[in-house]
Formats: structure tokens, C-alpha cells, sequence
């Protein structure tokens, strides 16, 4: 069989850990797989990380055109990061008739339909498993393992610096400022951790998934995306005394009018609930088909190793493609702009809420809140009110029965027009 030649561009983190799994594996690849494939080339803006990989006897460069005017060249392994660069050697690679593999979740969140159709008009392929869940193999269990299900719903813990950040809260009863600061010292946080906390980085993951799921387009921006930085001390204590755990978490659900429910927020769950128990730095996804019932994979969901696996998987699976000549064996030609399909629109949505107030301790305060409740026929389940603070404010929580989020905002707006409010009410929804 010819051989099957590879070029990776950035030899960072995850692009180190694929050059150390090619060092490793690549006898494996060649005898047991009976994968004639091999890396030649590798480029990277750095020199020194040449000497600190096990590159063999791979071409190092730091010029992305000694990759992509190797015509010998067939897979090229995109892992610099960014929608700019990276977006030029996508298309650039695919335009030279090049199979591409990616980790860059932003990319094909936001530039999918352009890559895809690229990709088909040139007779190649795209791959990205390692985009979203990092070692999990979510793509490929939801586009071949689960083949056979309509995906009714999927509910994913998918960011593991929100997941710590929230956990050491609710261990250990720190602020999020706190946690935050320590989880940048240690490597969790980015120096600008506004993509993870801010809820964009599982926007851009349930974006892929949900458009997947779908089989269409869904756009990243239109996809609902609440981060966790409103998520405070007094909300973590709340949870525990009411049996709940707060995680982010993203959702997708099939609606039965033809549009897709993809949102990205906070929410409660009861602590005996199947995600709760995902701490620190692990990721989850559940995923219920309406054959097999409910899946779901945990793992890594970031890291030098564990992304390299996912990359590595969708580099046998592009071989495997190329020496059976069927190098389009899984199409995306659905995934474009003519085929967007429509989002749920938030508010309307429905579930049960939890709704904390910060309230003037005075007479007649929670006869007008119940009664701004049931003017938008909002069906309380539990009212508390906890310990006046130093400030004479005192804490009113809310459980709410079934009701639609439009109703909930519609109530709040009213209620925080009052002069009795003291701070901003925060809203957390409870998925069961």
C-alpha cells in the first residue's frame, strides 16, 4: 500500500502530544493496522519545540508552505488555535486537496459551513473529534456508534475550568474571585478566562453538536450562552441546604415544531443526579437516543494527552478512509448556511427556576412578591426567607413550579422596579 503521509502545523501542547503518539505508535500503525501512515513534516512558529519532541526523522520548519507545496502530502493536522491563521491553512490545505483533522472548536463553530463546503467541492474531508470533549469520543459516538437513534436530548458538562471553579465552591465553600485567581496560578484559567467563564467555549462545542444532532446548520451566535461569573457564595450554600449542586451545563433538546432547544447556562441539579457527582476538571456528556435510552461519556475534556488521542483517532480513521478509497465516508455537505435551522428562542423555554431576591426587611415585602408571581401565573413550590445581614437586607429564595421563562423575566422586571430590592435577583434554572 503507498504511503500515507501527514504534516502537522503547531507543535504546542496538543500538537506535541501527536508527535509523541506518532513516535510511539507508529510501528503499531504500520504492522497491526496495516496503516502505511506517517508524519513528514512539522511546522511551528517555535524551533525549540523541535528539540524537546520526539520528531524522528520528520521535516521541522516553521514556514506552513513547506506543507502545503508537498503534493506527497495527504493529511494535514491543524492544531495552532484562532479563527485567522488557522481558518488560512484549513482552506488552504482543502483547496490543495488535502484531508484536514482539527481540535479548533471555534473554527468550525463559526466558519463550519464555509470549511465544509470547501472540503466538498475538493473531494476531501474534514475531522474534529478532539473539538469538543477532548479525549471523549463524542463526535464519533454520536455520528456512527449512535447511527441508528434520533438524539432526543443531550445534557454536557463540557468546560473544565468552570467545572473546577464550581466545584472547589461548593467543596469548599470559596468565593469565585478566589477560586478563579488560583485556578489561573495553577494552569486551569487562562490568563483572559473570559471564553470559559463567560460560557463561549461550550457555546462553540453545543453549537457543533447541536448541529450535528439536527443534521443542519446552527450558528454559535444565536445559541443562548450564560457564563458563571453572576454564580456567588450565598447561591452555592442555598443549593446545599436545598439538595442541589450548580454546574454549567450545555443542553440541547429536540423540540417537536422542527427547531432545536441549544442554550448554554448555569443550573441547579439535585445532588443525586448522574452529572452532579462530575468534579474538578472532568467533563461529561449524556446523551439520551430514542433507541438506546441514556449514554454517557466522562473524561478529560482538555489536556496535552488526551486531546493528541482524539486528534489520533481522526488521523487512523482519515487513513483508513484514504486506503479503502472512500475518502468522503462520513459527508457534512448538511452543514451550510442555506440548511440554518432555528433555535428555541429563551424565552421560550420552560422548566422550574430558582430565584434568589436581596430584599429590605420590611412588612408586606413577600405578600408583593408572591403576588407579582401570580399575576404571571408562576406556581411557587417553596418560599425562604433566611437571616436578616448586617445591612438589614435579608435573602427571600424562590423554587417555582413548571413555567415558561418569559414569565419569570415578565415577573422580576416588575418585582425589581420596587424600592424594597436591594441587589440585582439572580435566576438559576433547575434541570431535573
Amino acid at each position: 500500500m503507498q504511503e500515507i503521509r501527514a504534516g502537522l502545523v503547531g507543535a504546542g501542547t496538543v500538537g506535541g502530544g501527536v508527535v509523541k503518539i506518532f513516535s510511539k505508535k507508529g510501528g503499531y500503525f504500520n504492522t497491526e493496522l496495516a496503516l502505511p501512515i506517517r508524519l513528514v513534516r512539522i511546522v511551528d512558529k517555535d524551533r525549540g519545540c523541535f528539540e524537546r519532541l520526539p520528531v524522528n526523522d520528520a521535516v521541522c520548519s516553521t514556514d506552513f508552505n513547506d506543507i502545503l507545496s508537498d503534493d506527497t502530502i495527504s493529511i494535514v493536522i491543524e492544531l495552532v488555535g484562532g479563527t485567522t491563521f488557522a481558518k488560512k491553512v484549513v482552506l488552504d490545505a482543502l483547496n490543495r486537496k488535502k484531508h484536514v483533522i482539527t481540535a479548533n472548536k471555534a473554527l468550525i463553530a463559526e466558519h463550519g459551513p464555509e470549511i465544509f463546503e470547501a472540503a466538498q467541492n475538493n473531494g476531501v474531508s474534514v475531522y474534529f473529534e478532539a473539538s469538543v470533549g477532548g479525549g471523549m469520543p463524542v463526535i464519533k459516538s454520536i455520528r456512527e456508534g449512535l447511527v441508528g437513534n434520533a438524539i432526543k436530548s443531550v445534557k454536557t458538562i463540557i468546560n473544565g475550568t468552570c467545572n473546577y471553579i464550581l466545584t472547589r465552591m461548593f467543596a469548599e465553600g470559596l468565593a469565585f474571585d478566589d477560586v478563579l485567581k488560583e485556578a489561573q496560578a495553577r494552569g486551569y484559567a487562562e490568563a483572559d478566562p473570559t471564553l470559559d467563564i463567560g460560557g463561549g467555549d461550550t457555546g462553540h462545542k453545543v453549537a457543533i453538536l447541536s448541529s450535528i444532532i439536527a443534521g443542519g446548520y446552527i450558528p454559535y451566535e444565536k445559541i443562548f450562552c450564560e457564563g458563571i461569573t453572576s454564580v456567588s457564595k450565598d447561591d452555592i450554600e442555598c443549593a446545599q441546604e436545598l439538595g442541589y449542586t450548580i454546574k454549567l451545563l450545555g443542553i440541547i433538546k429536540q423540540t417537536d415544531n422542527h427547531t432545536v432547544d441549544a442554550r448554554v447556562h448555569p443550573v441547579m441539579l439535585r445532588t443525586d443526579h448522574i452529572l452532579a457527582s462530575v468534579s474538578y476538571e472532568f467533563n461529561a456528556v449524556l446523551l439520551e437516543g430514542d433507541s438506546v435510552g441514556p449514554v454517557l461519556l466522562y473524561g478529560k475534556g482538555a489536556g496535552e494527552m488526551a486531546t493528541a488521542s482524539a486528534v489520533m483517532s481522526d488521523v487512523i480513521d482519515v487513513a483508513r478512509n484514504i486506503a479503502s478509497g472512500h475518502p468522503e465516508r462520513i459527508p457534512m455537505d448538511y452543514y451550510r448556511s442555506q440548511r440554518e435551522i432555528e433555535i428555541l428562542a429563551v424565552e421560550e423555554i420552560t422548566g422550574r427556576y430558582y430565584v434568589r431576591f436581596t430584599v429590605a426587611d420590611q412588612p408586606g415585602v413577600l405578600s408583593d412578591l408572591t403576588e407579582q408571581f401570580c399575576k404571571q401565573s408562576i406556581s411557587i413550590a417553596s418560599l425562604v426567607q433566611r437571616e436578616q445581614h448586617e445591612d438589614e437586607s435579608v435573602t427571600v429564595i424562590i423554587l417555582t413550579h413548571s413555567s415558561s421563562e418569559r414569565s419569570i423575566r415578565a415577573a422580576i422586571a416588575e418585582i425589581e422596579k420596587a424600592d424594597y430590592v436591594c441587589k440585582k435577583t439572580q435566576v438559576i434554572r433547575i434541570e431535573d
